[in-house]
């Protein structure tokens, strides 16, 4: 069973190299004296490790591993942001459901302020010259009602 981006696993193609090798040295064990397989094993170790090698200066080459800092790869990095994303999404389902909590919303009816007389006098010369013209009758007696309460 492969992981789900579809590579097989590292640690998977590790492990049949190394019985692969394990392997090929009891054959060069059983085949003859140990020296072919000692001589085997040395080739093969000096070859895995120049391939290692060549593996590491490719990851740092490209990124994925630093010598400085480390950095985290893309696909660390959207796990971080998944989680981060999951605990945004915990913190407002929290918030919604103290806000829940205190029962049904109810609007809050705002009480009229005071009548005052000057603002009411503005509103209606606003309304006369909208409806009327600013010269008309109507506008000017909202004029002078205006007058009269701002002395």
């Amino acid at each position: 069973m492969s992981p789900p981006h579809g590579r097989p696993s590292r640690l998977k193609l590790v492990t049949i190299i190394v019985l692969i090798t394990v392997a090929v040295l009891v054959i060069l064990g059983l085949i003859g004296s140990w020296e072919p397989s000692a001589i085997g094993y040395t080739v093969i170790t000096l070859v895995g490790g120049f391939v290692y090698l060549c593996y590491l200066i490719w990851e740092i080459a490209t990124g994925r591993i630093g010598l400085v800092h480390w950095a985290p790869t893309a696909r660390r990095q959207r796990r971080l942001a998944r989680r981060v994303a999951g605990r945004d999404e915990a913190a407002q389902q929290e918030r919604l459901d103290a806000a829940l909590s205190h029962g049904a919303y109810q609007t809050q009816v705002a009480t009229p302020p005071d009548p005052d007389p000057v603002g009411q006098a503005r509103r209606e010369l606003l309304e006369a010259a909208e409806r009327h013209g600013s010269v008309s009758p109507e506008a000017r007696a909202a004029a002078e009602k205006l007058k009269r309460l701002s002395r």
